[in-house]
């Protein structure tokens, strides 16, 4: 997408105001703001995900015992360890 493609979002009147004194804190655009904000949000989303994931791996004896297998196959190829999980 290049720098200069943008679009309009409907936001409640509240919303856009809050925007725009959180934009002045911060000394940003409002684009950028709420690019930012949407990107912490995804990140947020997806280390959630994994986590989820990792619970699930937690309580399968069997996928756990095959994912530890797995990484340490993949330790024995470098100097430093795994972290623990």
């Amino acid at each position: 997408m290049a720098v200069n493609d943008t679009t309009t979002i409907r936001v409640s009147a509240r919303t856009r105001d809050r925007l725009k004194i959180l934009a002045a804190r911060r000394g940003e655009p409002a684009g950028e703001v709420v690019a930012k904000l949407v990107n912490a949000a995804d990140e947020e989303a997806m280390l959630a995900e994994i986590a989820t994931g990792f619970e699930k791996l937690a309580h399968d004896p069997a996928a756990l015992a095959a994912y530890r297998a797995e990484t340490a196959e993949i330790e024995s190829a470098f100097d430093a360890p795994t972290p623990e999980w």
